[in-house]
C-alpha cells in the first residue's frame, strides 16, 4: 500500500506498534512481489482489489511458495465475493477480510472479523460509530437489504474541509450525518456491503446499473485479466453499459463472447449493450481505484476516431 494513502499509513503505524516487520517495495513488479512474499515468509498481506485479482489469476503463482500467507486484508475499493472465494481456494487456509473507510472518517469505519466473515462483505460498523443507509433522492432512511447512500456519524468523522464551507455543508445531512457518496446496504446481521460510487452509476432507460457489479462478473471470465465499465451516451436510452477489457496474454476472446457471457448472468438492463473495447490496461490510482474519468475520456477518443473514419 502507498504510504500517502490512509490504508498504507495505518498499516505502517500499527505494524510499528505491534513490532511487526514491514517489507517495502520501491515499485510493484509481479515476480519481485511474489518472491518477496516467499523469501520473507510474509503472513499478512494488505492489498487493494487489483492485487487480490492478480493473486487469484496469475499463472506465476505456481512458481512460488506462498503457503506462508495466512491473512489478506483488502480495502480501498470493493472486492467481489466470487473473487474472494476463488482466491481462498487458490491459496488454501488463508483468511480474507475486507474493510471499508474513507479519509473523511479517519480510515476504516466497517471491518469484517474472522468469526463473521462473509464473501463480499466489508463487515460491521466499528465501535463508537453509527451507520445508516439513506435514499439519495428522498433522504429517507432505508432498512436491511435496501441499497442507498451510506452515511456515518461518530467521533471519527471529520469536522469539515479546511477553508471550504460549501463543500463541508454539501457533505453532511441537516442532522449531521456524513454523506459518503458510496452506495451500499446492510443485511439482517448488520454486515455492510459496498455496491458502487453514487456518481458512477450508469442510467439505462431509468434503471441504475452499478459498474462494479459488471466488473466483478467479467473479471471472473477465464480469458479476462482486468476490466473497467462506464456508460456510453445514447440518445434513446440515456447510457449503455460498455466494458474496457484487458485480455490474458495469448488468448482469443471476442466482443460477442463477453457480451453473451454477461447476458447469461444479469437482468436485461445490465447487459453490455454499449459493447466491449479491448485495451492494454485499465487506468487506476495508486490505491487501486479505477479512474473512470480517464476511461470516459478514452471512450470519447474512441468515438471520435470511429467517426473520423466515416
Amino acid at each position: 500500500m502507498p504510504f500517502f494513502h490512509a490504508y498504507g499509513l495505518i498499516v505502517s503505524l500499527t505494524s510499528i506498534m505491534y513490532k511487526r516487520k514491514i517489507i517495502v517495495l520501491r515499485e510493484f513488479e509481479e515476480d519481485r512481489f511474489l518472491k518477496a512474499i516467499q523469501d520473507h515468509k510474509i503472513s499478512l498481506l494488505p492489498v487493494a482489489p487489483p492485487l487480490a485479482i492478480f493473486l487469484e489469476k496469475t499463472p506465476k503463482l505456481l512458481n512460488y511458495d506462498l503457503s506462508c500467507v495466512k491473512e489478506i486484508i483488502c480495502g480501498a475499493a470493493p472486492l467481489s465475493g466470487n473473487t474472494e472465494l476463488a482466491l481462498k481456494q487458490r491459496l488454501k487456509n488463508v483468511s480474507i477480510r475486507q474493510a471499508y473507510g474513507l479519509t473523511e472518517a479517519t480510515l476504516a469505519i466497517t471491518m469484517i472479523d474472522k468469526m463473521s466473515a462473509r464473501p463480499g462483505s466489508s463487515g460491521k460498523v466499528v465501535p463508537y460509530m453509527s451507520c445508516k443507509v439513506r435514499d439519495p433522492e428522498t433522504g429517507k432512511s432505508l432498512g436491511p437489504n435496501q441499497v442507498g447512500e451510506l452515511c456515518f456519524k461518530g467521533p471519527m468523522i471529520m469536522m469539515g474541509y479546511y477553508n471550504n464551507e460549501k463543500a463541508t455543508r454539501e457533505s453532511f445531512t441537516s442532522d449531521g450525518w456524513l454523506k459518503t457518496g458510496d452506495l451500499g446496504y446492510y443485511d439482517n446481521e448488520g454486515l455492510v456491503y459496498i455496491v458502487d460510487r453514487l456518481k458512477e452509476l450508469i442510467k439505462y432507460k431509468g434503471f441504475q446499473v452499478a459498474p462494479a457489479e459488471l466488473e466483478a462478473i467479467l473479471v471472473n471470465h477465464p480469458k479476462v485479466r482486468d476490466v473497467g465499465v462506464v456508460g456510453l451516451p445514447d440518445d434513446l436510452s440515456g447510457e449503455l453499459p460498455l466494458a474496457f477489457v484487458v485480455k490474458h496474454e495469448g488468448v482469443n476472446v471476442t466482443e460477442k463472447e463477453l457480451q453473451d457471457y454477461v447476458a447469461g448472468l444479469v437482468s436485461p438492463q445490465k447487459r453490455l449493450r454499449g459493447g466491449v473495447i479491448f485495451v492494454p490496461d485499465i487506468p487506476k490510482n495508486p490505491s487501486g481505484k479505477i479512474l473512470r474519468r480517464q476511461l470516459r475520456q478514452k471512450l470519447k477518443d474512441y468515438i471520435g476516431h470511429q467517426e473520423s473514419k466515416l
